[in-house]
Formats: structure tokens, C-alpha cells, sequence
């Protein structure tokens, strides 16, 4: 579509290989909130022609602060961010290829979006959808690349930045990487009444009450413009994917981790890749 020029600064770095891999590629997008709006974007100016968006929240005021392409009126009408997301992306590259997904990560819908993917972006808020995308990718052999980003006060020191884990060849995910919070997934597990018996004994965490923390657009940018750029590395081929990477703004450095080599995960050594092996 469009001018032969359109991607050629792409090609200079890419390779024209390079580029038709970018847009043969099918990427889903689980949350195309503050993250994941931006990945959308970064997507569609790399070229990528067919994306799964997949989000059960509509947008609010609160949102307007870092969702890329919401606009007050959407927040009026409480548009579904998948549509924003879409919109976003179709302005971009008017012949891509979208398909959304107003629902959970849990529903069915959700899930037949993931597996029929390529490659994986996790853009979700809570660890509970991360698991279940780190199951549903490592069983069915897929590239799973998982965003979060965070701020907050620590002795009196304001702390912000976030990370990223590339899970795409079985040696490494989001359990042997320690980045998924057990007690957050003891109690996404749990019925309403043990919630109701834990909260009485516990206490309830802040993220369970409703409320929620900083979060600021140019932040989240660099965490999802971190992940895209390894993206771009692993389906060209430009160079290895860099497994982890971590983002501390309030030092202005970003910084990589050795792999876990944990031999013995369940969803690297034994989960990965039965789906196609059954």
C-alpha cells in the first residue's frame, strides 16, 4: 500500500527480508491500556498487518492521561479500548488486518486470539492473566514477550520504571524469571467467601481495594518501546532477543538479567511446545 518509500528507513536497518517478516507476522495484544496502546502503535509503524487486540475495559477520564489515541469523547461514551487501540492502528496502516476482542484473557474468544498468534505482547495489569498467558504461550510453543511498569515511594524516595521478559525458546518465562507475585495469584484463585475470610484475617492489598498508583505516558513508553525493539530483533533476526530487561527511571539507566536457567520449570522443560507435540 501506499509510497514504495513508506518503510525504507525500516529496510535500511532491517533488510527488505527483515521488513516482509515484520509484516507477515500476527501479533496479539493482551491490554491495550497504557502499555499496550503503545505497542499497538509502535506495531503499526513497523508494518505489522495483523493484529489481535484483547481488552475487557472501557476508557475513562482517568485513562486520558497515558492511553495513546483516547480523546475526552471516548471517555463520554466509555468506548471499549480495543476500539481505540483499532483506531490507532487503522489510521496508521488502513490495510491492516484487526481483529477484536472485547473479554477477558479467560474467555474463550480470548484465548482462540492468542494461540492462532505468532508472537504474544502482555500488556495486562494483574498477575492471575499473566500466568494464564505464560500457560497458554508455553504449551502451544509461542513467543511471549510480558511488559509491566510501576512507581511508588520507598523510605521517602519516589521510585518509577518497569521491565520486561522475552519467554520465546522454552528457557525462560515469567515463573523462572520470579516476576509473578504468589500471593496475588493465591487470591485471584480464591471464591468470594475465602477472599471475604482472607481480607478479615490479612487485610486487603491496595490493588484489591480499587485503587491505583502513579502512572505517567512517557514511562510506559519507554517500557513498551523497550519490548518492541526486541520484538523487531527477534522476528528479523537483526539479534537475539535480550531475555530481561529492567527499567529504572528514577536513575535514568536500564539494565539486563542473566537468565534463571531453571532446568526444572514446569512451563519451560515440560509445558513448552506439548500442544504442537500432541
Amino acid at each position: 500500500m501506499g509510497s514504495d518509500t513508506r518503510f525504507d528507513r525500516n529496510v535500511r536497518l532491517f533488510g527488505a527480508a527483515g521488513q516482509s517478516k515484520i509484516e507477515a507476522t500476527h501479533v496479539a495484544v493482551a491490554g491495550v491500556g497504557g502499555l499496550g496502546s503503545h505497542v499497538v502503535q509502535q506495531l503499526a509503524h513497523l508494518g505489522v498487518r495483523k493484529l489481535s487486540l484483547i481488552d475487557s475495559d472501557v476508557v475513562e477520564d482517568s485513562n486520558l492521561n497515558r492511553l495513546i489515541g483516547a480523546i475526552p469523547e471516548d471517555a463520554d461514551q466509555q468506548r471499549p479500548k480495543v476500539e481505540v487501540a483499532r483506531r490507532v492502528a487503522q489510521a496508521i496502516r488502513p490495510d491492516a488486518e484487526i481483529r477484536m476482542v472485547f473479554a477477558p484473557v479467560d474467555t474463550p474468544d480470548a484465548i482462540q486470539a492468542v494461540v492462532t498468534a505468532d508472537i504474544v505482547f502482555g500488556c495486562v495489569d494483574n498477575d492471575p492473566a499473566r500466568l494464564l498467558l505464560t500457560e497458554i504461550t508455553s504449551r502451544h510453543g509461542l513467543a511471549y514477550i510480558d511488559l509491566a511498569s510501576d512507581a511508588g515511594e520507598d523510605e521517602g524516595s519516589v521510585w518509577y520504571g518497569g521491565r520486561i521478559v522475552v519467554a520465546h525458546d522454552g528457557r525462560r518465562c515469567l515463573s523462572c524469571c520470579g516476576e509473578l507475585d504468589q500471593r496475588a495469584l493465591a487470591l485471584g484463585s480464591m471464591t468470594p467467601e475465602q477472599r471475604a475470610a482472607n481480607d478479615a484475617i490479612y487485610g486487603i492489598d491496595r490493588v484489591l481495594l480499587g485503587t491505583a498508583g502513579p502512572s505517567v505516558v512517557s514511562v510506559n513508553g519507554v517500557v513498551a518501546s523497550l519490548a518492541v525493539t526486541e520484538f523487531f530483533a527477534l522476528v528479523t533476526g537483526l539479534r537475539a532477543p535480550v531475555g530481561q530487561l529492567a527499567y529504572y527511571g528514577h536513575r535514568g539507566i536500564v539494565t539486563t538479567r542473566e537468565d534463571p536457567r531453571r532446568i526444572d520449570c514446569y512451563y519451560c522443560s515440560k509445558l513448552f511446545g506439548s500442544a504442537e507435540a500432541g
